[in-house]
C-alpha cells in the first residue's frame, strides 16, 4: 500500500518551517538516513552528510556494511561543530534490523551509540527506534522515518571553570524522504527531534 502524497507535502513543508526553531545540541553522528529494505548480503555503502542544529552541526561520512540480507552495520565519523564555541571529533555506530516484510510498510528495529567530547561539552548515549520506509506514489521516490527513546550522558564546562553533569532520556522522532537515482546513487533529507529540531541531508554511493 503506498503512502499518501499529501503526507510528503506536509513533511516538506515542516522540513522547511523547522529550520526556523533549530534547538539545542544533543545529536552525534548522522540521523537514520536509510530505508528499511533489506539489502544483498555484502552490500557496502558509503554515506557523506551533514546534520545542522541550532548550536551544534555534524559533518561526516558513514559507512555501511550488510552482514546478512535483513542485518546491517554501520559506522559514522566526522566532525562536531559546536557553533561560536568549539570542534571536536564525533563518533557514532548502530544496527539497523529489517523486520518480516508486510502489506503495508517495510518495518525495523535500529540501535545506535554515540560519543564525543570538547572542551565546552561531552555527550555520550544511546538510543534505540522502531522505524518504517515504503515507496510513495513517486517512482523511486521513499518515505522513511520512526521513533523511538535517546539515553543520553551531557558534561558540560564553562569558560570560568564551572562544570555540571546530566542524564536524559528523551524521545525520538524521525521523518525523511529518500530519492532513489539509479542501483548505485540515492538522495536523502531528514527532519529529526531529539530535545530539539534538526535537519540533515546525504548521498548514499553504493
Amino acid at each position: 500500500m503506498k503512502m499518501k502524497t499529501w503526507t510528503i507535502g506536509l513533511f516538506v513543508v515542516g522540513l522547511i518551517c523547522g529550520r526556523a526553531w533549530l534547538s539545542q545540541a544533543q545529536m552525534v553522528g548522522l540521523p537514520v538516513m536509510d530505508t528499511v529494505t533489506p539489502r544483498d548480503k555484502g552490500n557496502l555503502e558509503v554515506t557523506p552528510g551533514v546534520m545542522f542544529g541550532h548550536d551544534m552541526d555534524f559533518y561526516g561520512v558513514r559507512t555501511t556494511v550488510s552482514v546478512l540480507d535483513e542485518l546491517r552495520v554501520f559506522l559514522d565519523l566526522g566532525q562536531v561543530d559546536l557553533n561560536d564555541a568549539d570542534s571536536n571529533f564525533g563518533v557514532q555506530g548502530g544496527v539497523l534490523y529489517s523486520l518480516e516484510p508486510n502489506d503495508f510498510v517495510d518495518l525495523g528495529i535500529r540501535g545506535a551509540a554515540y560519543y564525543m567530547n570538547t572542551d565546552v561539552l561531552g555527550l555520550s548515549g544511546v538510543n534505540g527506534m522502531l522505524v518504517f520506509s515504503d515507496e510513495t506514489l513517486v517512482d523511486h521516490l521513499f518515505l522513511y522515518g520512526g521513533a523511538g527513546l535517546d539515553l543520553v550522558y551531557k558534561s558540560m564546562d564553562s569558560r570560568w571553570g564551572a562544570s555540571s553533569s546530566q542524564t536524559e532520556i528523551n524521545p525520538v522522532f524521525s521523518l525523511g524522504l529518500s530519492y532513489q537515482f539509479n542501483e548505485n546513487f540515492s538522495l536523502f533529507t531528514e527532519a529529526d527531534y531529539i530535545d530539539g529540531m534538526y535537519v540533515g541531508m546525504g548521498l548514499s554511493i553504493r
